[in-house]
């Protein structure tokens, strides 16, 4: 069964858990709802908080700071999430948090069998694993994003581009480049999207995603720096003008409405985009332990440094439609997208 529907009088959905097409609606096709009152669409649930690097390197600008000193989500725990959060059969794709090789937690292949007999589709993030490893995503995962952690300094864009083929060649047809852009990372950006149309080994690839750089972590410590909106507009201009497929964050929403608002189809290139999904909207995120933020990025930030505890709560009416993100879903509406708990500069930047 290919197709997942959700039908309510006021929010509804079709999405294809083969190719990943999903569509929402409210009382009307015409209708666009401001949320799911009965839960989330995705996950992304932190099941290991080991990671070793890349190369023999820890990524400089991870806003969670992860070592290979740290811990994994057991599958009882895992389940008795997912059933708390899928209380409605509303879920339609769990992101699992990793580390860089997709091997740090030894109990996700069972996790995405559980998740498949649920009709929720698995997805991860790695930057480089092992062929076992890339057997069992292609045969698990419905789509899986490869990180490109290389500086403009660096020769290792190739590492990247041969795991994205590895994926590709076992016949997944969603497999995208992840790419944090800031100002040490943007000159790189485009020698990579001119290897999208000129590097063989990604020319099955699906798109090519923009993360924006989170002052947290690692980042913070070695002072990198988010890009202008000059900066953002041309790189995303510059893709859109290769034809070249992209994606981004939530968190780049306005400086994308920004960077085309001149651009003939900024309508049309508007209705692909989303803005903020968290608070209570579409989407949630749970850490190793269990305990629920809006997002991953509002972990340890003030009002939100210890979350809030999933496994002892009635996940829909205490968390998803509580107070707690509520206030914060109010401040989300009133400040036209923009996040409630990060102050966005004169750049857009959080």
């Amino acid at each position: 069964m290919d197709w997942k529907s959700f039908k309510s009088p006021e929010y509804n959905y079709r999405f294809n858990r083969k190719t990943g097409f999903f569509a929402r609606w409210g009382r009307n096709f015409g209708e666009n709802p401001e949320r799911s009152p009965f839960g989330p669409e995705i996950a992304d649930i932190e099941i290991s908080t080991i990671c070793e690097g890349v190369a023999g390197k820890l990524c400089p600008y991870c806003y969670k700071s992860n070592t290979e000193h740290g811990r994994n989500m057991s599958l009882s725990t895992f389940k008795t999430i997912i059933e708390k959060i899928d209380v409605n059969n509303q879920l339609t794709q769990a992101a699992f948090g990793l580390g860089a090789t997709g091997e740090e937690n030894p109990a996700i292949w069972d996790m995405c069998t559980w998740l498949r007999e649920r009709n929720i589709v698995p997805n991860g993030t790695i930057a480089n694993a092992s062929e076992k490893t890339m057997d069992r995503i292609a045969d698990n995962f419905g789509a899986c994003a490869v990180s490109n952690h290389f500086l403009s300094s660096d020769k290792g864009n190739g590492m990247c581009y041969d795991n994205v083929k590895r994926l590709t060649d076992r016949g997944m047809k969603q497999v995208n480049i992840h790419y944090v852009i800031s100002r040490e990372t943007y000159e790189n950006a485009f020698t990579v999207l001119r290897d999208i149309k000129e590097d063989p080994r990604l020319k099955c690839m699906h798109a090519i995603v923009f993360l924006s750089l989170k002052p947290k972590g690692r980042a913070m410590n070695n002072k990198f720096e988010q890009l202008s909106v000059d900066q953002f507009s041309k790189l995303i201009r510059t893709a859109l003008s290769m034809n070249i497929n992209i994606g981004f964050d939530s968190c780049s929403f306005p400086k994308f409405s920004k960077a085309i608002e001149d651009l003939s189809d900024r309508e049309k290139l508007l209705m692909i985009a989303e803005g903020c999904e968290s608070f209570g909207r579409f989407s949630v995120y749970i850490n190793v332990e269990g305990r629920c933020f809006p997002c991953s990025f509002c972990e340890g930030e003030p009002g939100w440094e210890e979350g809030i505890d999933v496994l002892s709560s009635d996940f829909i009416g205490d968390i998803w439609n509580g107070t707690k993100f509520e206030e914060g879903r109010m401040r989300l509406y009133t400040k036209g997208g923009e996040c409630p708990v990060f102050m966005l500069d004169s750049q857009g930047n959080i």
